[in-house]
């Protein structure tokens, strides 16, 4: 395939970089970015990951992930644009999926997107100073600005007679966390959505620059609690690439047997919470009465119920005594009947098939278009799993599983998609444990001392999809540059074509089929009447004063 690239981009390379068989680095100049973005993407079918914005202190740096899904090959191509007014051609009439990203180079770096009318905010509040770009290195790491007190949220201006728009959010109970949906309607109708995020960001890119390579796995880890072992286990395989270092083969079915619990309890949280949205509360406390036998699995197995520290660069923190295995495989294998249950009910109830079949639908064409990934994209038709295509460093490649694939694109799929990822997890996690009982205890990790200058990519299959990882090394102790791109980043935005054309009472279900996680898309404010309650010392203060107060009562 490299051939083929070459043989078609031809003198629009600029310098081709093989840092790996699976890793491929092209340099082109900034006016050819459109036209090799469109052969990438139309012409090969690569899927368009993310982007990521570097300060080069001299120039910027912008470099654009492909991933070719048949092969789990990325090429990643590098376009430079001056200091002094920078702007690249925007690719957001090619890709549809690129236009948060756009928009979120531009606040960050100001790095202007030629033909990209829609720059908006988007993860920054709309009272932050104009000309100040957080993330590039002249903005000192810590620095913190004076926002104003009042801040305004306003609802889209210009709607047409006869329709009305209807608010979902920030603060809604059908939502775990801050989002802002305005839906645009006509009688009963959603004819339009415009989406806004940026309610719980917390600048984790900023703050890992200023962290070790090692406290980076603990940052990355508290971006989410649900996905607590995703990030982390992405970051350490980013790191791993730049090392290009091969892990203990234990270590590997540790990293997997952690992630597919991780799976489990998170598809079954989420079946439980579309099981409230739907009205059926007898699913939500059943779902979550099973997912408490995963979360006693993990315990068990690290301590935690959740953020479970058990990635670590080199392999794992902690091993899976070969003494415990069986009692593991017990508790995993009881919730098979659960899933039994749970499969049946989606199967067989009338109520469900009419409350999700044909609602929500994103057809193929448009999962494509929106890059979509994980169970969002499988439904309709996209097979695409990371366990399947870049799987080094995990034991995904040295065990049997399938991935299942539905075709309709709807809520009902997106449903049983996960119900039957959860049973291939139970055959992963079997096996993995089998596994280790042939393996020596304690072989679970490779010293790694210092890291080199580089640049390397981490992936995995997070129960919403890819999650993607990109770091950057000077050879100091610390990242240069870390990009995270969360897997709800891109299927929130798909929500623009699925929820146009329901009814207002499917919105709450197709909203939430995506199964969005906000805090990993995603500042932090409190604010109450549009004044802003607590600032960030604030919240220190309130932090201290509550943890006095579980000490002093522990205490007595």
């Amino acid at each position: 395939m490299k051939e083929k690239i070459k043989e078609r981009l031809r003198e629009r390379i600029v310098k081709w970089e093989e840092k790996s068989k699976r890793r491929f680095y092209i340099q082109i100049k900034k006016e050819d970015l459109k036209e090799v973005a469109k052969i990438l993407f139309r012409d090969f079918g690569f899927r368009f990951c993310t982007a990521t914005g570097v300060d080069n202190i001299k120039n910027f740096e912008v470099i654009y992930h492909f991933s070719d899904d048949r092969t789990g090959i990325l090429y990643n191509l590098r376009v430079f644009t001056d200091r002094e007014k920078p702007s690249l051609p925007t690719i957001t009439d090619i890709i549809k999926g690129a236009k948060w990203i756009e928009r979120e180079i531009h606040e960050l770096f100001g790095i202007g997107f030629e033909g990209n009318s829609d720059l908006r905010r988007l993860l920054l509040d709309e009272s932050w100073p104009e000309g100040v770009y957080p993330l590039r290195k002249d903005y000192e790491y810590g620095r913190r600005e004076e926002l104003p007190d009042s801040l305004t949220c306003s609802i889209s201006e210009g709607v047409k007679e006869g329709r009305t728009v209807i608010p979902i959010g920030p603060y809604h109970p059908l939502q775990e966390e801050p989002e802002f949906f305005e839906l645009e309607v006509f009688g009963e109708k959603v004819i339009g959505i415009n989406i806004n995020i940026g309610y719980n960001h917390r600048g984790i890119e900023k703050l890992s620059e200023g962290k070790h390579w090692d406290q980076v796995t603990f940052l990355v880890e508290r971006i989410c609690g649900i996905c607590s072992t995703s990030h982390p286990f992405a970051y350490v395989l980013a790191v791993e690439d730049l090392l290009n270092l091969e892990i203990p083969e234990r270590a590997k079915y540790i990293r997997s047997i952690i992630g597919e619990l991780e799976r489990i309890h998170s598809h079954l949280l989420w079946l439980g919470l579309a099981g409230h949205f739907l009205g059926y509360n007898t699913v939500w406390m059943w779902a979550w009465k099973t997912r408490e036998v995963i979360l006693d699995i993990c315990e068990q197995i690290s301590g935690n119920r959740n953020h479970y520290a058990m990635m670590k660069i080199g392999g794992v923190r902690r091993d899976i005594l070969n003494s415990e295995v069986d009692g593991i495989k017990s508790k995993l294998n009881s919730i098979i009947s659960a899933l039994n249950l749970f499969k049946k009910a989606v199967e067989d109830d009338p109520v469900i098939h009419a409350r999700t079949k044909n609602v929500g639908v994103l057809t193929k064409e448009e999962a494509i278009n929106y890059c979509v990934v994980g169970p969002t994209a499988r439904p309709s038709g996209i097979s695409t799993d990371i366990r399947k295509i870049d799987i080094k460093n995990s034991a995904y490649p040295l065990i049997e599983f399938d991935v299942p694939v539905l075709n309709n694109g709807d809520v009902y799929d997106k449903i049983v998609v996960r119900v039957l990822e959860m049973y291939e997890s139970v055959k992963i996690i079997n096996q993995c444990l089998d596994r280790l009982k042939d393996l020596k205890e304690g072989d679970i990790c490779e010293e790694v001392r210092e890291i080199p200058p580089g640049e390397g990519i981490g992936r995995y299959e997070a129960p919403r999809g890819e999650v993607f990882h990109y770091v950057r090394s000077d050879g100091g102790n610390t990242p240069t540059r870390h990009k995270i791109r969360a897997p709800s980043y891109m299927n929130v935005l798909s929500n623009e074509v699925s929820a146009v054309g329901g009814t207002v009472s499917d919105a709450a279900i197709t909203l939430a089929a995506v199964d969005p996680c906000y805090c990993c898309t995603e500042r932090i404010q409190a604010v109450e009447f549009n004044k802003v309650k607590y600032r960030w010392d604030d919240l220190i203060k309130l932090s201290q004063e509550k943890t006095k107060k579980i000490r002093k009562r522990l205490r007595e």
